[in-house]
This record gives structure tokens, C-alpha cells and sequence, in this order.
């Protein structure tokens, strides 16, 4: 006879390995999950609170301390939603520098995820530095990619991390052709180490949980959507950015300090690395299909543990894509001026976790009246409960030998939330 399970299986007071600070129960009952439930109990920051009243050019700034590892995003995304409200079109230089930084800074957070957050669960190590002496040339790969994109960062933005030199229609300062040429020299060293990389996760054993998922990312025709495009979904949902109102919710929970995200219908859905691969996949490069097909890839995907692949896959076209930009940006001077004006504006991009909207409303003097953000782990919430449900469904009574338990983990990392940035 199948041993029945308790009534409280598996309670996580703190989850490590993951940004920001979260708890997690899973209660069963004879085999069936009857509670899931991730505690987000990281105190609110109140972001949106507090930028009003401030001035249309300290929005970046200050909207890029949410976040230590996305800043860029946070930043770009705010900058946009500026412009947009004051009717501001930024010159194409200017875009291709925010691509820029924005695929360098996705592809830096990616390999922090994989090698210092996700792969310790795989080794039988509680952390990334306790694998060190067992993985040496693992470690020193990670660190050789991460230096060498977060050095776009620091040339082009003025410092690795909170960049200094985005502003409101353009940049303060634009690097000179010596700085592009010493980044593309980086990048096309360590651009092996991007395929090692991917061919490292894809060989990680991970559970078989095909999950019925509705994935939503932007898409645009002609490159690999990040700063503009429009709403796509895997349930055939197409629109501009501005209609993201009418095509999401969020509702506040007892339990969590972070809101919830669902659609309109009330569906949770999952944004991030999966999702683009699901809906972009057609737009990497080359080089990165054939990649994926070596790993046999295919899409779409439904199991919420490949976004560690998926992540995987997006630095080798990251590091891929840096590099042709790198090769025709450039760097003269242009004419930043533009007339503050009142208005509405708004924003979607693609962070490092998925979709981050940023909205705000500007008044005639330049000052932020209104503030709306929504971030890709609170579009995520809902989805990371609903697949730890049919993940505890599937795998009760491996609870016994604690290996649920692990699952439950490794399936919250496979998201790479941050939990930091739900409760803005």
C-alpha cells in the first residue's frame, strides 16, 4: 500500500539561489497538491510611489536601482516610456545603443543564473562556491563571459552596472571606434564558451513536465525583438504595446508583497527565455539553430525546466548579435534636443526574465504625476504556482526521500525569478 503523505510536506522558510527573498509550502494530501504557495515576503519598495514628483530625467536613475542585475532594462525601458509620453522618437544610433546594452546586460544575467544560481542544484552543491575546486575551468569560463559583457555596459553606459550615460533621447557620451573594437575582440574570445555553455545545461537531467502554458514575449519582423515590437502570444495574440492594459491584470494576494499577473481571462502565463524561444525562435541566428538543432531543440517547448537551456541559447545569439552590432554602430555626435511636453507614456521590453512595462504620465512642467511598473517575475507568479502544482501532482511520493523537495527548487530557479523586483 502507498504511504500516505502528511498534510504539510514541504515548507522552504528561505529560499537561497534566488533574487530577492521568498518562502515556499507545498501541502499534499494523500498524494494531491492542496496548497501551493510562494511567499514573497521581500518588504515593498514602493518605487512607484516615490517617482512621483520627481523629474523626467532622474526616472532613469532611479528606476535602475530596482534591480543590480537588470538595471539596463529597468533603465531603457523607463527612458522609452518618457519619450513616448512626451512624443520624443530617439534617433536609430540611439536605439542600436540601447540593443546594444540591452542583449550584453540579458546575456551577463543569463550566465549568473545558469553558473552560480541554477547549476549547483545538478552538482550536489549548496552553492556556486563550493564547486569551484571541483570545477575550475567552469568557473573561470563564467567569470572570462561575464567580464567580457559586462565591459558593453561599462564602455558604452559608463560603468558596468547603473549606467550613467543614458538619457532621455540619446546618450551623454558615445564610445569611441578603439572601445567597439576592444569589445568585439572580448566577446568573439569567449564566444566558444557560449556553446560549451549550452552544450553543459542541455546534457543537466531534468523531470519530463510538459506544461499546457500560454507564452507571451514582443516580436518584431527583422530582428530578435528587445526594446520595440508588438505582443505576441502562443494563443495567437498580436498587438501593439500600448493595448498591454487590455490584455493583462494583476490582483494582490494575502500571502505575497509582490501582485500577480494574469491575462484578462485570468490565465497565468509565462514570459522569459522559453517564451521567446517559443515565439522567436525563427529570428536567432544561425549559428544558434544549428546550435539548438545539435542539441535537439525543438520548438515549442512546454517544460518550464528548459528555460535554463533556453537561457543557455540566448547568450550564444546574444554574444552573436553584440558582435554585428558592435560592427556598425557609430560614433559621431547626433542632436539630442527635444521640447519637454505633457502627456501618457508607456513601454514594454524584454528583460533578462521576460516582459517589463514601465508607464508613466508627465506633467507640462516635466514631472512624473503617475507611475504603473509591472516586471517579468510578477507575470511569472502565478505561472511558477501553477507549475509546482503539476509538479508535486506528478512526483508525490518521491517526498520521501526529500527529492520533491529538490524539484520544487530546481523548477523556481528554472525561472530565474526576482523576487526583488515583483514587490517595486
Amino acid at each position: 500500500m502507498a504511504k500516505q503523505v502528511s498534510l504539510e510536506d514541504i515548507h522552504i522558510d528561505y529560499l537561497s539561489r534566488v533574487e530577492g527573498e521568498t518562502s515556499l509550502i507545498v501541502k499534499l494530501e494523500q498524494g494531491s497538491p492542496q496548497e501551493i504557495r510562494l511567499d514573497i515576503f521581500e518588504p515593498p519598495r514602493f518605487f512607484e510611489g516615490f517617482l512621483v514628483g520627481r523629474k523626467y530625467d532622474e526616472v532613469g536613475d532611479i528606476v535602475s536601482r530596482i534591480c543590480g542585475i537588470c538595471p539596463i532594462s529597468h533603465m531603457t525601458t523607463a527612458l522609452q516610456a518618457v519619450e513616448d509620453a512626451m512624443g520624443v522618437v530617439p534617433s536609430p544610433q540611439t536605439k542600436k545603443l540601447r540593443r546594444l546594452m540591452s542583449i550584453a546586460q540579458g546575456s551577463a544575467s543569463h550566465i549568473i543564473h545558469l553558473y552560480m544560481l541554477a547549476l549547483p542544484d545538478y552538482h550536489g552543491h549548496p552553492s556556486f562556491l563550493t564547486m569551484v575546486p571541483e570545477f575550475k575551468e567552469a568557473a573561470q569560463n563564467f567569470i572570462r563571459m561575464k567580464e567580457a559583457m559586462n565591459a558593453v555596459g561599462e564602455h558604452i553606459g559608463g560603468r558596468a552596472l547603473h549606467p550613467i550615460s543614458m538619457v532621455v533621447n540619446g546618450f551623454t557620451k558615445l564610445p569611441s571606434p578603439k572601445d567597439l573594437e576592444t569589445l568585439a575582440h572580448g566577446i568573439e574570445e569567449v564566444l566558444p564558451l557560449a556553446g560549451e555553455t549550452a552544450r553543459m545545461i542541455a546534457a543537466l537531467p531534468c523531470p519530463d513536465l510538459q506544461i499546457d502554458s500560454v507564452y507571451f514575449a514582443l516580436r518584431r519582423d527583422g530582428e530578435f525583438a528587445v526594446n520595440e515590437g508588438r505582443l505576441v502570444s502562443s494563443n495567437g495574440i498580436d498587438a501593439d504595446v500600448h493595448d498591454y492594459p487590455l490584455l493583462f491584470r494583476e490582483e494582490q494576494v494575502p500571502y505575497a508583497m509582490a501582485n500577480k499577473s494574469f491575462t484578462r481571462e485570468g490565465s497565468p502565463f509565462m514570459v522569459g527565455a522559453l517564451a521567446r524561444m517559443n515565439l522567436k525562435f525563427d529570428q536567432y541566428h544561425q549559428e544558434a539553430k544549428i546550435l539548438a538543432g545539435e542539441l535537439g531543440v525543438a520548438v515549442p517547448d512546454t517544460n518550464p525546466f528548459h528555460n535554463n537551456l533556453a537561457q543557455a541559447l540566448e547568450i550564444h545569439d546574444g554574444m552573436l548579435e553584440t558582435l554585428d552590432l558592435l560592427s556598425t554602430i557609430g560614433s559621431e555626435k547626433e542632436d539630442s534636443k527635444f521640447e519637454v511636453r505633457e502627456g501618457e507614456g508607456m513601454a514594454v521590453t524584454e528583460a533578462p526574465r521576460g516582459l517589463l512595462m514601465h508607464r508613466y504620465a508627465v506633467n507640462k512642467r516635466g514631472f512624473i504625476e503617475k507611475a504603473d511598473l509591472r516586471t517579468p517575475t510578477s507575470h511569472n507568479f502565478a505561472s511558477m504556482e501553477k507549475d509546482l502544482r503539476a509538479l508535486a501532482s506528478r512526483y508525490p511520493e518521491e517526498d520521501e526521500q526529500g527529492t520533491l523537495r529538490l524539484k520544487c527548487e530546481k523548477l523556481i530557479r528554472a525561472y530565474d525569478p526576482c523576487f526583488s523586483c515583483s514587490v517595486h
